[in-house]
């Protein structure tokens, strides 16, 4: 008797070798961008699901598979930011050693909020951005064909955010040690 081995179609391996390499970033995408965690994971998820569903329709020559991805969570966002047509803060998930000592946690715990008031000040454009860069870990010229911005105005727009929130921060920080 012959035995019939299955086989994964070559996208269905791709689609589940994305969802190991990118999942994180695109959970961190949608946490930059204002999600709680548990929405995050919820809309990370959706990202994959859909993107499982559409399978057929993405073509490796016009896109690598982490811009594809990140256009669906971009397109996802929208819907959900449209939807609740506000954004919750971001308040945890930003990388903390394993077993800090009280005084870093604290002092993470410290940074963690100046840097959520200062992205407070950028407007929505400059917010989504810094996600898909910092977040979804997207160089610019993705980010440009996400946002239908020229690479050159992504480039801009980062540099000029990266300065508003250090100047931002620089204001926040002498606040905070005054308040101490």
């Amino acid at each position: 008797m012959q035995r019939q081995i299955k086989t994964v179609p070559a996208k269905q391996a791709s689609i589940e070798q994305a969802f190991e390499r990118y999942y994180p970033a695109v959970f961190r995408y949608f946490r930059y961008r204002g999600a709680d965690p548990d929405t995050a994971n919820d809309l990370a998820s959706a990202t994959f699901e859909r993107a499982l569903k559409n399978l057929s329709r993405y073509d490796p020559h016009k896109a690598p598979i982490q811009a594809w991805l990140f256009a669906i969570a971009h397109n996802l966002g929208i819907n959900h930011w449209k939807a609740e047509k506000q954004t919750v803060p971001l308040d945890e998930d930003f990388s903390i050693p394993d077993d800090p000592t009280l005084e870093q946690a604290i002092m993470l715990d410290q940074a963690k909020e100046q840097v959520l008031q200062a992205l407070e000040c950028l407007d929505s454009r400059a917010r989504e951005i810094l996600a898909l860069k910092f977040g979804g870990l997207l160089n610019n010229r993705q980010i440009a064909e996400l946002t239908g911005l020229t690479e050159n105005n992504v480039g801009i727009i980062l540099y000029r955010s990266l300065l508003k929130l250090r100047s931002q921060l620089a204001t926040i920080q002498p606040e905070a040690q005054h308040g101490q």
